[in-house]
């Protein structure tokens, strides 16, 4: 079935009809620990599940980017209880875990592998996020992460049912987080742009996205508005819908080490390759002047210069301290091969390096 999607101010008057739809008994709600408060979210979900007679279980002891003991631990929460449906309310890793709870609740086999066996019916899976940028609302796949590595765990089962794209739940964001998720949307949408994998449908969504980010991220996070943050919040769910049919390129795959070793949030890991990789591919690619106009970059001789003041304009700024201790073999030896195949010009180890050293001598980002 394909996924139900509700986008907009209005949203959240479908979430009553759509749970009476399931009939819940027994509620699985997996939701951020003070995000879900802050929102306005759980004075309005209680409101909601006032109406039914059914047991709420609720999970949030997990730690931001979800590890696979965070995993289990919500597998033993749950243990043989039968629960008729899952929640997730909150930011990427929420929703990333919700999909993972749902998605090993029922099947068997290794996050690490891509062999699972249906061992019982899916759990209906409802999605609220209250961040914009990620995409998890939209995908078929999460990130879970292991002894230092991180997985992305890909799957049909793993899209939710449905997805309620509620703006007003971003509205508290603070500046640095609408930052980064805000550029992992933009990120998002251009990877899947100049994506070798990118078809009609993808190169839609994404200029879709594109047109509603890049001139309203500056805004959101400097001067935001309502008006402005819910066109963030619907250019976040279009990348979403184009990355899960194209995924994400060299960005990405870059940003996993960044994340993982240096501790830097999701978001802004992407931003930290993104000028030197964008002026690489652009200007090795036959079309590259073609994005460049959809952003109205001048030229892409303009494309480093142009994202290094874009990073500076929306605070995504590299400390100095964190500057000087990146190991260059550390962040080479661990880059995501999965998703840099998906690069529109090839990325081998010495072209790699020549972006770690870019990011080290740069001043420009700052």
């Amino acid at each position: 079935m394909p996924q139900a999607v509700f986008l907009g101010q209005s949203a959240i008057r479908e979430l009553l009809p759509v749970l009476q739809q399931y009939v819940p008994t027994h509620i699985l709600l997996v939701r951020g620990k003070k995000s879900y408060t802050s929102c306005g979210a759980q004075a309005m979900l209680e409101k909601v599940f006032s109406h039914f007679d059914c047991r709420v279980t609720e999970f949030y002891d997990f730690e931001e980017n979800p590890k696979a003991l965070d995993l289990q631990k919500a597998l033993s929460l749950i243990g043989d209880a039968s629960i008729s449906v899952i929640m997730a309310v909150g930011g990427g890793s929420v929703l990333d875990m919700a999909k993972l709870v749902r998605f090993f609740y029922s099947y068997s086999g290794e996050f690490t592998g891509n062999s699972f066996h249906k061992e019982r019916e899916l759990v209906p899976l409802i999605v609220l996020p209250t961040t914009a940028g990620t995409g998890s609302e939209a995908t078929h796949f999460a990130v879970l992460y292991d002894n230092h590595v991180k997985y992305s765990v890909e799957h049909e089962a793993m899209l939710a049912d449905v997805a309620f794209v509620y703006p007003p739940f971003t509205y508290q964001n603070s500046r640095y987080l609408t930052a980064c998720t805000g550029f992992d949307a933009l990120a998002q949408a251009i990877e899947a742009f100049w994506n070798v994998n990118a078809n009609e449908e993808s190169e839609g969504y994404a200029k879709r996205a594109i047109e509603l980010l890049w001139s309203n991220l500056p805004l959101a996070v400097n001067s935001p508005t309502h008006e402005i943050r819910d066109k963030i919040s619907e250019g976040a769910y279009w990348a979403g819908r184009a990355i899960r049919i194209t995924r994400t390129t060299a960005p990405h795959a870059f940003s996993y080490p960044f994340t993982t070793y240096y501790g830097i949030p999701h978001g802004h890991a992407v931003a930290l390759l993104f000028p030197y990789i964008a002026e690489y591919n652009l200007s090795h690619m036959l079309d590259g002047q073609r994005l460049c106009d959809l952003l109205g970059i001048q030229c892409i001789q303009y494309v480093e210069r142009d994202f290094c003041n874009y990073l500076v304009e929306i605070g995504l700024s590299l400390t100095e301290e964190v500057r000087n201790s990146i190991d260059e073999q550390l962040i080479l030896d661990n880059v995501n091969i999965k998703r840099l195949v998906n690069n529109p010009v090839p990325v081998n180890r010495e072209v790699a390096e020549k972006f770690i050293k870019r990011l080290k001598q740069a001043t420009d980002c700052r």
